[in-house]
């Protein structure tokens, strides 16, 4: 009789051993598909932030008048598919991406020096490999005869770099820009030159061109951004 209970105590203590053992062991050993799963996971905050810099930069004044860079805006528009004309620019959709620049203040009187200031920002965070994308500069000038003088805005040194070692993607002439207003313009206000883009509405005493709200649009060729 001792021994029949000894074999059904050492039978039960037996199975429990495999089982914790069974248990230990699934735990050691996890499938493979499961840690591929793990692995392959990721933070998109943290992918964005793996991601080359992609930057816009420019040299910029702003001189004259009070209205300033108030109706100035730095747009950005991955589905337009050129020519600076109103229907292109208004089915396409645009981007603002004017605050993520520290703008020059405006110089008047005896500041006027024409002083220039580099701004740049970064913009990987909008682009994708392969993916185009278009840079436009537009500034809207309010009746002057209620919110003051218009103010001219040069913009020359414009590029566009990738990583680290700043390869040029696009500058000045590689943007090949194209000019579209809108408004009662007096001649060659906003202009595009070889080196620089001016953006201005209209001067001089007549109320007809003083009154008129403008819009000036400096649109660049669809770019492709490249690996």
């Amino acid at each position: 009789m001792y021994k029949k209970i000894g074999t059904k105590k050492n039978i039960m203590i037996l199975k429990k051993i495999i089982a914790v053992m069974f248990v230990v062991g699934s735990m050691l050993f996890t499938p493979a598909h499961s840690l591929d799963l793990i692995n392959n996971s990721s933070d998109p905050k943290e992918e964005q932030s793996q991601k080359e810099p992609v930057l816009i930069s420019f040299t910029m004044n702003v001189k004259g008048g009070t209205q300033a860079t108030s109706g100035f805006h730095v747009l950005l528009s991955k589905d337009f598919k050129g020519g600076a004309t109103a229907k292109n620019i208004n089915r396409a959709k645009w981007i603002d991406i004017t605050d993520r620049f520290t703008l020059p203040k405006l110089e008047t009187g005896d500041e006027e020096k024409s002083t220039f200031t580099k701004v740049s920002a970064d913009i990987s965070d909008l682009l994708s490999s392969g993916g185009t994308y278009t840079i436009a500069f537009q500034q809207v000038v309010k009746d002057q005869t209620v919110h003051g003088a218009q103010s001219q805005i040069r913009i020359r040194n414009f590029e566009i770099v990738k990583g680290e070692a700043g390869k040029t993607l696009v500058d000045h002439t590689k943007a090949e820009w194209e000019l579209f207003t809108k408004g009662k313009f007096r001649p060659n206000r906003p202009n595009i030159s070889t080196s620089q883009i001016v953006l201005r509405g209209n001067h001089g005493k007549t109320l007809d061109y003083l009154q008129a709200e403008t819009e000036a649009w400096v649109v660049s060729k669809p770019q492709t951004l490249e690996d």
